[in-house]
């Protein structure tokens, strides 16, 4: 296994000498996240030595290789630091720093390692999130990276109608048609073999085809009508309720924005009315879908919650400042669950990680760390949505603003239903697209990032500040 990898080593390393003059950096952080989202760790992990390999380490690796050599090249920039960057520093740095003054579990502990959820978590998308605010900011870079998530979409959702047809042969990689490899085997459950994970990364290259959409050709705006119906179906198949959220939020505010001042008032209420009409209908039919999973645990999900929350309380109320420790939630509820005094099974979620980003991290980390994570989506949006409502941006500009915003809207329909921490590969694009939105803050704005001047130029297709 060990001359496989080095094999292939060198194949990457011969490649990337080949192209790297040419990659685009906003391209190779797409391509790392797409690639190593469907060559997960089922598919390929040898161990080297203690270094346990997967693709996407292997991935990342070659990234930063290509920054060290981009830099020296000048093809990276450094951008003055914004309020967002310093929030990004000052919660990954607190998580680094609470997890390592907790003490490991004695007994019973999660599959998951603290510093394992760290370092996916956190570390590896601040790293997307610094190459994304340093990479040179275009059009084209721009759109090249967002090809590479439209192929990742027409991939995985071609991937979710094989598992729901059982057309296995179709199925790529093998491990997904394990019913023993990951849950939710039943529904569409893609490379992560998680459906959640499916589908907000369904989602994610949703917003990306839609946004190519306008500036794309007759020819290709066909095919990109056809992905985005195909992307939207996908995350039907996830029979995942939070994804469907996700998707639904996005629709309901980027089309918005994307109208005419004027049209949106009346369009925001007229889509008010559709929404609570269309729940009307729908309610029914929803309470009666059946979710088959192989561990049969979505039928006791919803009951399930409210313990977890319930629990997540009582923690909160006795360790409210610092939490009990990153990744000591599985073993520091235990004590939680014999409480009897209400009708609530506490004990059914003995057994289970939690279900709710936010309530995990203020779990664990207390009113500091989820005070950070919150702040920092708040920056973060507060960025994508100045961008998307700037009339003096160029048009790729304010479509990434729009992208940021989707992606925002996506990861945490499917946060406050399911704790993502545990499921990194949601954090790739999240970052991503708010280091991106940094860039073009810190680059475009360069005396106020709120002040929107109206002379502005693009210069051999990067942007700049008129003099």
């Amino acid at each position: 296994m060990v001359v496989v990898a080095l094999i292939f080593a060198a194949a990457a390393l011969t490649w990337g000498l080949v192209y790297a003059p040419r990659l685009s950096m906003l391209a190779a952080c797409s391509a790392m996240a797409a690639l190593g989202y469907v060559c997960g760790p089922p598919m390929w992990s040898p161990k080297v030595g203690p270094v346990t390999l997967t693709c996407d380490r292997v991935l990342l690796a070659g990234v930063i290789a290509l920054a060290a050599w981009q830099w020296r090249q000048g093809q990276l920039h450094w951008r003055r630091p914004l309020a967002a960057d310093w929030l990004v520093l000052a919660l990954v740095g607190y998580l680094t720093i609470r997890t390592g003054l907790t003490p490991a579990a004695e007994g019973v502990r999660s599959s998951v390692g603290p510093w394992w959820r760290l370092l996916a978590s956190f570390w590896i998308p601040a790293v997307l999130y610094a190459l994304g605010r340093s990479a040179t900011l275009n059009a084209r870079n721009w759109r090249s990276a967002m090809t590479v998530l439209v192929a990742l979409g027409a991939y995985l959702s071609l991937t979710a109608v094989a598992e729901i047809t059982k057309q296995w042969w179709a199925v790529f990689p093998r491990y997904i048609a394990d019913p023993t490899v990951g849950t939710h085997f039943g529904r569409a459950r893609g490379p992560a073999v998680m459906s959640a994970s499916l589908g907000v990364y369904l989602t994610y290259t949703f917003w990306a085809a839609w946004l190519l959409w306008p500036s794309a050709g007759r020819a290709a705006r066909a095919v990109l009508t056809g992905l985005l119906g195909a992307m939207a179906f996908g995350v039907l198949l996830t029979f995942t309720r939070s994804t469907w959220i996700g998707l639904a939020g996005g629709l309901a505010v980027i089309p918005l924005l994307q109208l005419p001042r004027q049209w949106r008032m009346p369009a925001a209420i007229a889509g008010g009315i559709a929404a609570v009409a269309g729940g009307l209908i729908l309610a029914g039919a929803v309470e009666d879908i059946k979710r088959k999973d192989s561990d049969g645990s979505a039928e006791h999900s919803v009951y399930q919650r409210a313990s977890f929350a319930i629990v997540s309380m009582r923690m909160f109320r006795d360790a409210p400042i610092v939490g009990h420790g990153f990744g000591r939630f599985y073993d520091k509820k235990l004590p939680y669950l014999a409480d009897r005094s209400q009708q609530l099974e506490l004990d059914s979620i003995r057994q289970l990680d939690h279900h709710n980003t936010l309530l995990s991290i203020l779990t664990e980390t207390g009113l500091i760390g989820l005070g950070l994570f919150l702040c920092t989506l708040a920056a973060w949006a507060r960025g994508a949505w100045t961008l998307a409502a700037s009339d003096a941006a160029p048009t790729w500009v304010r479509r990434h603003g729009l992208f940021a915003i989707g992606v925002l809207i996506a990861y945490l329909g499917s946060a406050l239903f399911h704790d993502l921490t545990l499921s990194p590969t949601e954090h790739w694009i999240l970052f991503f697209a708010a280091g991106v939105t940094a860039g073009l803050l810190a680059e475009r704005f360069p005396a106020r990032a709120t002040n929107l001047a109206p002379a502005r130029a693009l210069s051999a297709g990067r942007l700049v500040a008129a003099p």
